[in-house]
């Protein structure tokens, strides 16, 4: 009888061992995760009309002469299963085109954040971080 409980309790053991990730293995976030807030959206989006609809389009849909598209297949085609750090360090470090690094590290945050609801990303109750190691742990990803 004592064996019987003791295998069963090394199953149930087992079971959860196979359910539950050890505490030292990371679990990759992706923009599916709702990784950033609507508020922070809300932010960005007042943000992009000042300083990044002169070259990316008031519908974030490009230009002919100065921004790519900021939404749809190609746009998701280039950045997906990359790190949204590189998407940021892109943003922070090039736009505006005239003034790369003009704006403060949260407002980059919040622009990319209406950036992932226009390309119908789901908002959550964090914000998008404006750090590069917290930004490296969530990964674009184009689909579900």
């Amino acid at each position: 009888m004592r064996a019987f409980f003791l295998a069963g309790g090394l199953a149930a053991v087992t079971a959860f061992a196979t359910i539950a990730p050890p505490a030292h293995v990371h679990v990759e976030r992706t923009t599916w995760d709702s990784v950033y807030t609507a508020a922070q959206s809300a932010r960005g989006d007042t943000l992009y009309r000042q300083g990044c609809a002169k070259c990316h389009g008031a519908a974030l849909e490009g230009t002919l002469n100065d921004g790519g598209p900021l939404t749809g297949a190609m746009f998701l085609g280039n950045w997906s299963g990359l790190g949204m750090d590189q998407l940021f360090e892109k943003a922070y470090t090039t736009m505006p085109s005239d003034k790369p690094k003009s704006l403060p590290r949260k407002d980059y945050a919040d622009i990319l954040a209406y950036v992932l609801a226009r390309n119908q990303f789901p908002s959550g109750a964090t914000a998008l971080p404006d750090s590069m190691e917290l930004l490296r742990e969530i990964k674009i990803v184009a689909g579900k």
